[in-house]
This record gives structure tokens, sequence and C-alpha cells, in this order.
């Protein structure tokens, strides 16, 4: 009677013992998925792990471009730190004998300064400025510029002379020469540029005049008229 009881049992409601039923298949497969071996958590921890390994090779290589930057910004720091020094130097040594000889002059001025006695004729205060500017003269000379004189009666010259006073003359021989010098001019030895022209006062001959011819009143034309 046992026997046929079991027997009798619906195939569909599984065994009576309570074994294996389908949820239970499906919710061991669903267990055995999310162990490791294969399954979906796997996958997602590789995933990770990856993405995990790319940002610290990101960090790395970021960490290495920042270390060579700051190398580039020494290096360029401590070329621009020798370009100023050798920039200095050179300064330094353009503009030694210009300082030696102002040196120079300076010690000059004071030396005449204390040896001058009461009174000082224009004379002799003419000869020290005139002492004192060759001095100034040899030091342009060392620096490549040439002291451009002017002298009176020598044709004027547009690129070295300028203009300072136009005088008449009667004389054809005089028109267009210098006729009084009123400072020097200066030239660049190198490139043979004027610095600075000489100042002169140039002579133009003056055209003559026409006769002015007044004319003669008729007895037609009346009495002149006073006014006129």
């Amino acid at each position: 009677m046992t026997q046929a009881l079991y027997d009798s049992s619906d195939p569909a409601d599984g065994p009576a013992d309570g074994g294996p039923t389908a949820d239970g298949d499906e919710e061991t497969r669903s267990v055995q998925e999310e162990l490791p071996g294969g399954g979906p958590a796997e996958a997602t921890a590789d995933r990770l792990w990856e993405i995990s390994a790319a940002l610290a090779a990101i960090q790395h290589e970021l960490a290495r471009q920042n270390e060579r930057a700051a190398a580039r910004e020494r290096v360029i720091d401590r070329l621009h730190e020798e370009n100023l020094r050798l920039r200095s130097g050179e300064y330094r040594s353009v503009t030694r004998p210009f300082v030696t000889d102002l040196q120079s002059l300076r010690n000059d001025l004071l030396r005449q300064a204390a040896t001058l006695s009461d009174p000082v004729t224009v004379p002799t205060v003419a000869e020290l400025l005139g002492s004192f500017a060759y001095s100034i003269e040899l030091t342009l000379e060392r620096a490549g510029v040439q002291v451009l004189r002017a002298t009176a009666g020598t044709p004027f010259e547009p690129g070295s002379h300028r203009v300072a006073r136009v005088i008449c003359t009667d004389d054809p021989a005089r028109d267009g020469t210098v006729a009084e010098p009123l400072a020097d001019g200066y030239r660049d030895v190198v490139s043979d540029r004027v610095l600075l022209p000489a100042s002169v006062v140039v002579c133009r001959r003056s055209a003559t005049p026409m006769p002015v011819r007044t004319p003669t009143p008729s007895a037609a034309d009346g009495p002149a008229d006073p006014a006129h």
C-alpha cells in the first residue's frame, strides 16, 4: 500500500522525500556562476584590475613628464643666468675703457681746479677747457667715433653739415660755402655713418634787385594824387 501511494504521486511535484527540485537546480547554478572559476564576478574583478593598472601607468607617466618639465625649467634657468653673466661681463669689458677715461678726466678736472689762482684770466680758462675737450676727443676716437670739423670757405656738405643760419653774399665764389662753423659733428668710423652733423652758417648768393621805374604822370591824367 505504501508503494502504491508513492507510485500514485504526481511526478511534477518532485520526490516526496525532499529531493532536489527545479527551483533548487536554478539556485544551484546561480551560486556556481558566482563562485570563482569563470563567472561574472571574476570578469568584473579582472576588468577593475586592468583599469587600476592603466591608471597607475598613466600616473607614473605623468610623474615622469613632470620631472622632465622640471628638469627643463632648471636647465633654462641655468642658461638664463649664464647668459646674464656673459652679457654683464661683455658690457663691463666694452665700457671699461670709457670708465677709465672718465676717471682720468675727473682727476684732471679736480687737479686743475685745485691749482687755479685768483684772478683767473679768460685765456687760461679757454686753454683748460680746450685740453679737457681734447681728452674727451681721444676717448671718442677709442670708441670709434670721429670728430667732424667744419672749416670756413669749404663747400657745404648736406650729409655732414646742418644749416643753422643762412647769410647772403654777392660773391659767386662764396655761394654754397660754409661762412662760419658753429659746432662740430661726429661720425661712426665702423659704419661710416654721421651720428651728428656739424652745425654751420651757409652763404647764399642774393638775387640782384631790379630797378623800379616811377611812371611820369601826363597832363591828361591830371595832378598826381599826394596819397600815392
